[in-house]
């Protein structure tokens, strides 16, 4: 009966163009990014929340939300976020900045993308609709939510799918503190890391030597523009005293770690530092 009363209420507010309706079990608002915005509803319910706050959102890039919910979390109030796994290390993701914060931010382990835009406050308040936590949603899309209190049954069945995600999640971390595994083949991805500690995997398809400068070019590509590594001469004494010959290398699949840069010339590269820095994973 209650769901069926939810419906109800949902008809009424939308047919009605009402923006509000109560009834004895609790009261339902809509929101509209075109009218009247959203991103500050879901702001002021965050400030006001004593207890907890559970977001399950697709994409996050609010500034403002973010903050709510770094405050929030300061007050002693218990916030969790879960977020799509692609979503989350987007260039501009909040979600490194809520891991710093201490906040719990977790990813869904599915292949599908998580695509839920929900928050659930104080086991009393619901706030669902189309709305993801970003600047666009809230200025340029024509985005919805619906802002639920009290029926109860309604908050149980999104708790219990936020329950099922959570339990279904990892924990993220940011990237820096395990360094991107890429191919030396995707250069487009690479040119996206270019100043980042990364792991490099790639056959190395030809070991170039400058006799003069005692410097050697591990080249992944025939092209002259694509991905090289560079061990000069300090680090070349570093292998041969290591009984390593460099141009063993060639042909063999490896793993390059190290700084990713663009030389303005010879394209991007990793200059070794050490020895350890390569590892043959295969012939």
């Amino acid at each position: 009966m209650r769901l069926r009363s939810l419906t109800v209420l949902l008809i009424l507010l939308f047919l009605g163009c009402r923006q509000r309706e109560v009834t004895s079990e609790g009261s339902i608002e809509a929101f509209f990014s075109a009218q009247e915005g959203i991103e500050w509803v879901i702001e002021r319910e965050i400030e006001a929340a004593e207890r907890s706050v559970d977001a399950a959102v697709y994409t996050f890039t609010s500034r403002p939300l973010a903050q709510a919910l770094v405050d929030a979390a300061k007050r002693g109030v218990k916030v969790r976020v879960i977020l799509d796994p692609a979503s989350a290390g987007g260039e501009y993701s909040k979600a490194e900045y809520l891991v710093k914060n201490n906040i719990d931010v977790r990813v869904e382990k599915g292949a599908g993308i998580m695509h839920h835009k929900f928050v659930l406050i104080d086991d009393s308040v619901t706030i669902t609709g189309s709305f993801n936590w970003t600047a666009s949603a809230e200025t340029q899309n024509d985005e919805n939510i619906l802002l639920i209190k009290g029926f109860d049954k309604i908050y149980r069945s999104y708790a219990s799918e936020f329950g099922r995600l959570w339990r279904a999640s990892r924990i993220w971390s940011p990237l820096p503190e395990k360094e991107a595994l890429l191919s030396a083949d995707d250069i487009r991805r690479l040119r996206r890391h270019i100043g980042e500690n990364v792991i490099i995997s790639g056959l190395v398809v030809r070991v170039g030597y400058s006799e003069r400068s005692n410097t050697y070019f591990l080249d992944f590509s025939e092209k002259r523009d694509d991905f090289t590594v560079v061990i000069f001469s300090s680090v070349a004494d570093k292998f041969e005293r290591a009984g390593i010959n460099i141009f063993d290398y060639e042909g063999k699949a490896v793993e390059v770690s190290g700084e990713l840069i663009d030389h303005p010339e010879y394209g991007l590269e990793i200059i070794l530092e050490d020895a350890s820095s390569i590892e043959v994973k295969g012939n």
